[in-house]
């Protein structure tokens, strides 16, 4: 018996100690803005101003005052949902991006139905490429990017290699892959999930908070929001482990240009694998960026720093476009590192880099 649940346990249950958001989301102020300017897709929400409804599923909405033809589509990780993004939202508007919250199967506040009730990342794919097709129909001149953290990374790597012609460029931040310490919180999952079947945060749930953030205002509202789910069925669970170890295999796959954003200080997601998963990417214009400040989070809750801002809005409007196609490595927030932090950093910036290859082997006459 002891043999069957130890694999089991590597295979997914970390997952279960994870949280997850819902609730009614609002990712702009509901001013009113010039629509034949901005890509207008869905009716509008009755309940909420600033969210539309596609189909019979929730998708958050912000426009730009000053839209420049460009719309971005965000994709939140495990444990949020779409309105995690409300904070860097206000910032992609006043930059003149119109923009989408996409809610994965399992999370936000269409979960009550059957048919989103369940994680489904598989699912969620075919749903971010079903929304790009219709910015796309709305609006064809406009440039469209996607950003993805964490889970979401994931996600967004997978959508950008499998519609390359539905996007103009992937942002992935702590793209989810290799997850640091799943053995011994898998473990924890287990027990509380066998032990603890309620809602609330147990050892293993505030183990995993504890690695996303040291701070404690953060970690508050992650174990006290009422809006929050601590666990994800074994079958959720394993099929979420099975679709982020893939990770990496897809961003081989990925030849649009690439940002991909990690904090130095992440304790969640392993660091070094997110820079090998950078060196691995088939795209030519690639841009690895380094938050020596830097948590698990860096755009999600409001964690970004002006400075991450500046140089996304900039990736955005010039560098995914720059003739270069040498791959970019850049830092950010590094002023006051410690002695181990700026090893780190080192050996960050060194597997992030592309290995030169071994001799040709000779050609055959």
């Amino acid at each position: 018996m002891f043999k069957i649940v130890i694999p089991l346990i590597q295979q997914g249950l970390l997952a279960v100690i994870l949280l997850s958001g819902s609730g009614t989301a609002a990712l702009a102020d509901g001013t009113t803005r010039p629509i034949e300017k901005s890509v207008s897709i869905g009716a509008p929400c009755r309940e909420e101003p600033s969210c539309v409804v596609v189909g019979d599923t929730h998708i958050l909405k912000w426009n730009s005052p000053t839209p420049n033809n460009t719309v971005i589509v965000c994709i939140h990780g495990l444990g949020l949902c779409a309105r995690a993004y409300r904070p860097l939202a206000k910032e992609l508007e006043n930059a003149g991006f119109d923009g989408y919250g996409v809610n994965v199967r399992g999370f936000g506040p269409d979960r009550d139905k059957a048919e989103y009730a369940k994680l489904d990342c598989v699912d969620t794919v075919d749903d971010v490429s079903k929304l790009l097709e219709s910015i796309h129909k709305e609006s064809p001149e406009s440039k469209v990017f996607l950003i993805g953290e964490s889970m979401g990374g994931a996600l967004a790597v997978r959508v950008g290699a499998e519609h390359p012609e539905l996007v103009d460029g992937v942002i992935c931040s702590a793209p989810a892959w290799k997850i640091l310490k799943i053995k011994r919180n898998a473990l924890k999952g287990f027990v509380e999930f066998v032990f603890m079947p309620h809602s609330m945060p147990g050892p293993a749930g505030k183990a995993f908070i504890h690695q996303a953030t040291k701070d404690q205002s953060l970690s508050d509202h992650w174990m006290n929001d009422s809006s929050h789910k601590l666990k994800l069925t074994l079958g959720e669970a394993k099929a979420f482990m099975s679709f982020i170890s893939k990770t990496d295999h897809y961003a081989k796959r990925l030849s649009k240009p690439l940002l991909v954003v990690q904090g130095l200080n992440d304790n969640l997601v392993s660091p070094v694998a997110v820079a090998r998963l950078f060196r691995d990417a088939q795209s030519k214009n690639k841009t690895f960026l380094i938050d020596g400040e830097g948590e698990h989070l860096v755009l999600e809750e409001g964690r970004f720093s002006p400075a991450l801002v500046g140089k996304l809005v900039n990736w955005i409007d010039k560098d995914s476009q720059r003739s270069s196609k040498s791959p970019l490595v850049e830092t950010i927030n590094t002023d006051n590192l410690t002695e181990r932090q700026s090893k780190r950093l080192a050996k960050l910036v060194k597997e992030s880099s592309i290995k030169e290859v071994d001799k040709q082997r000779p050609e055959n006459n």
